[in-house]
């Protein structure tokens, strides 16, 4: 993989990963979909050594290059500060955030005086921000890294948090180890309600304690962050919204939430373009959450037809999601494992010729006119 600083450094602009890039790899954990750099230099010198720069308008950002998909994973974007610039001078709302790492040395790392101290001990001492950033870095802090914050921490909400930095927040929280934790903070804060409804509606939306006995929908929604491998974007915007057509489904004979699959794929892709998720991002979740219930058909359904959903090429991640599902619900992993067996007796029999009965109904065609 490309280096973040490659742009820069073949330009002889010095450089530093900053913020939570530098931190994910103090921490030793799987870099984020976005990159956050230090550039010492102004932007003249930036704009002679790339091309494609945006200006995001951020308080995190002084200006932003998009991703390659094929270097970051799922693509995204770089965001860049500049050394001399208003955003740069600005101290961060929590000190571990003013790590720097050298580019292209595995354990070289500056910061500020005190900046160990503070980077070992668990609790996050806010200093004086707006609310604005106060509540991207603490969410995203406890999230991605064993921080904690003092019980009687409190961001206001922003009456405007941009779009981008929404779709930033939900992306850097996701791909952490320890979603439930940001999350919970923003419903407990009132930024669920004030920008991400869809999300607070799973509160108290009750399940048969038989089959969910982890609670509500938004309960067992956060249990599934537990069961995943690893942070991948697309299984984590799956998990986050795969019962997310429950609120707003109903009841009838034999199935309390009709529908609710049909409905959240809906949901879940109007929910991710608002955001300014790519489409190619949004129809990936789209069709987990649609499906997310197909796996636990897959062992009864037969071989020989055609079952919509399962030839896509997204299906053996929607195998992990349902691994989650079932589980977060405090049931074993037979489930999965069935559904496995059954996955690869049905790639199996797509593959042979011989067992497709179309295929044998033309074969008998042709070899009884011979």
């Amino acid at each position: 993989m490309a280096s973040l600083s490659d742009p820069f450094v073949s330009a002889s602009l010095p450089c530093f990963e900053a913020g939570f890039t530098a931190l994910d790899a103090f921490h030793g954990i799987r870099p984020a979909p976005l990159g956050f750099v230090l550039v010492l230099g102004g932007l003249v010198e930036l704009a002679k050594a790339t091309d494609g720069l945006c200006f995001p308008g951020l308080s995190y950002a002084d200006a932003s290059l998009d991703q390659d998909p094929r270097e970051s994973g799922e693509g995204g974007s770089l965001y860049i500060r500049l050394a001399d610039s208003q955003a740069s001078r600005a101290r961060h709302a929590f000190k571990p955030l003013d790590l720097l790492r050298i580019p292209d040395k595995r354990a070289s790392f500056l910061g500020p005086e005190g900046i160990y101290a503070a980077l070992r001990s668990p609790l996050l001492l806010p200093a004086p921000a707006p609310d604005e950033d106060l509540l991207f870095q603490a969410a995203i802090l406890v999230s991605r890294y064993d921080y904690v914050l003092p019980p009687e921490f409190r961001p206001g909400i922003p009456r405007d948090f941009p779009i981008q930095a929404q779709k930033d927040i939900l992306t850097l929280i996701l791909t952490g180890s320890h979603p439930e934790r940001g999350l919970g903070l923003l419903k407990a804060w009132g930024f669920l309600e004030a920008y991400w409804p869809e999300l607070l509606a799973l509160e108290g939306v009750d399940q048969a304690k038989e089959f969910h006995p982890e609670g509500d929908v938004w309960a067992h929604t956060m249990e599934t962050f537990r069961y995943r491998k690893l942070p991948d974007l697309r299984l984590s915007l799956g998990l986050l919204l795969h019962d997310s057509g429950k609120p707003g489904s109903s009841s009838v004979p034999g199935r309390k939430f009709d529908r609710h699959a049909e409905i959240g794929s809906s949901l879940a892709q109007r929910f991710l373009l608002r955001l300014g998720f790519s489409r190619s991002i949004s129809a990936d979740v789209s069709y987990l959450v649609r499906y997310h219930m197909l796996p636990a058909a897959l062992p009864r359904l037969p071989l020989e037809k055609g079952i919509e959903g399962v030839d896509d090429p997204l299906f053996p991640l929607l195998l992990e999601l349902y691994k989650c599902d079932e589980l977060s619900s405090f049931k074993g992993p037979e489930g999965y494992y069935e559904a496995c067996a059954a996955y690869r007796a049905h790639q199996k029999t797509a593959r042979n010729p011989w067992r497709n009965p179309e295929a044998l109904r033309l074969a008998r065609i042709y070899l009884g006119g011979r």
